[in-house]
């Protein structure tokens, strides 16, 4: 089984990426796939198309674009025997609100945001880390980040 991970620029900026890897490798599986890139427009914008669509908020895509275009993150396949390995990993990771993730996990021990404070300043919530949420997300993932 595998997974992605995506290392955000919030992450990045304060310096917590190695922190990150470090908290992930704790977890029984390998990454067998790693890199530093920076964001393109269309990689990032169909990454979240589905959220995009899902959501249906005025003006995410620009959101998205602040937080991410030309900026430098990393992207991480991890993969593993457990046939749990995606859910493992977003237990490490914790609640997409850092202001409501577990306090041992990676957003719950570094988040510095919340949904609240995103919403009222018309941005993106920063928390740290993305995850893929399911089998099929990740063979997504995996393939546009990694296959570019």
């Amino acid at each position: 089984m595998k997974s992605f991970v995506l290392i955000k620029p919030d992450a990045i900026k304060r310096k917590l990426d190695q922190v990150i890897l470090n908290e992930l490798k704790s977890l029984p599986c390998v990454i067998t796939k790693q890199a530093e890139v920076v964001v393109e427009d269309e990689i990032i914008l169909k990454h979240y198309h589905e959220v995009i669509v899902r959501l249906n908020i005025p003006g995410f895509k620009e959101m998205i674009l602040d937080e991410f275009k030309n900026q430098k993150v990393f992207i991480l396949q991890c993969e593993g025997d457990d046939d749990h390995l995606i859910q493992m990993i977003r237990t490490k990771i914790g609640a997409t609100d850092p202001s409501l993730a577990e306090p041992n996990s990676i957003r719950g021990r570094y988040g510095e945001d919340s949904l609240v404070l995103a919403k009222a300043s018309s941005r993106m919530i920063r928390n740290l880390i993305h995850a893929s949420d399911s089998v099929d997300a990740a063979e997504f993932e995996c393939d546009l980040w990694f296959n570019r």
